[in-house]
């Protein structure tokens, strides 16, 4: 067993609004962005993006399959954190690293995914069923109700036809 666990305060977390009253701009995303040129920013996230180990990184996450979108959101997300640039100009900059990205997928012939795709397999009826349960009590009653209704008139009329009975006599 970890003992560490068990040394662990579930109630250490911020008290909301603590943001308000902590020292301000401890953080590098409260501080002003280092660049705001959107041309900068591109050509300081195109120079890494040529360093070796992430090239052959970039390179193999594409060729797994990892969509553009993905790593470049990544990239965005580390460059905000350490205050590089703000949200805008990354997203300033993201259509002319995705046609970088593309082009180096090209050269090493990957067929790349560009955007993120989700399955999106429709509802099921039992899933349905969980979540007007869940959400509208009532209605899933009437719902129910009427489906054990149309059952039960199913199997009278099954009982009532029998198996002698022509098909065309009912």
């Amino acid at each position: 067993m970890k003992l560490e666990l068990l040394n662990n305060d579930p109630f250490s977390s911020p008290t909301p609004g603590q943001s308000f009253s902590d020292v301000p701009q401890q953080w590098q995303w409260e501080q002003p962005a280092q660049i705001v040129n959107p041309t900068e920013a591109f050509e300081k996230v195109y120079e890494s993006l040529q360093d070796p180990i992430v090239s052959e990184t970039t390179i193999k996450l594409m060729y797994i399959g990892v969509s553009i979108e993905t790593i470049l959101n990544g990239v965005m997300l580390k460059m905000f954190g350490e205050g590089v640039f703000s949200p805008d100009v990354a997203e300033l900059i993201k259509p002319f690293l995705t046609r970088y990205l593309l082009k180096v997928a090209n050269d090493n012939g990957i067929d790349v995914n560009i955007v993120n795709k989700f399955a999106k397999p429709p509802i099921s009826d039992e899933d349905t069923l969980t979540l007007l349960k869940k959400f509208r009590p009532k209605e899933y009653t009437k719902v129910f109700n009427e489906i054990n209704e149309k059952q039960n008139n199913t199997k009278q009329d099954e009982q009532i036809q029998g198996f002698m009975t022509p098909r065309g006599e009912e």
